[in-house]
């Protein structure tokens, strides 16, 4: 597994992990926009809970990890290819 394979399934567990908790959210979201962009406010009150809090979590963490994880291989991998260049 090459890091672009990593990559892409850390974004659709990422993604999946969102999607789940945006199912299962019950809150409120208010937006106020004002012209100095100072006095702008985004307020999020809420919580997710049941199966999808459940599945949205733990895939969400694991989908962050490996994210990190094919970046710093991707990192690797290109100063790898810089120093043998040299």
């Amino acid at each position: 597994m090459n890091a672009k394979w990593l990559s892409i399934i850390s974004d659709c567990l990422i993604l999946f992990g969102l999607i789940c908790l945006g199912i299962g959210w019950q809150g409120n979201l208010s937006v106020t926009g004002a012209l100095p962009f100072h006095s702008s406010t985004v307020q999020l009150t809420g919580s997710a809970s049941g199966r999808y809090a459940l599945m949205g979590v733990p895939s969400l963490l694991i989908g962050l990890v490996l994210m990190v994880a094919s970046l710093g291989w991707m990192l690797l991998e290109a100063l790898k290819g810089l120093v043998s260049r040299s």
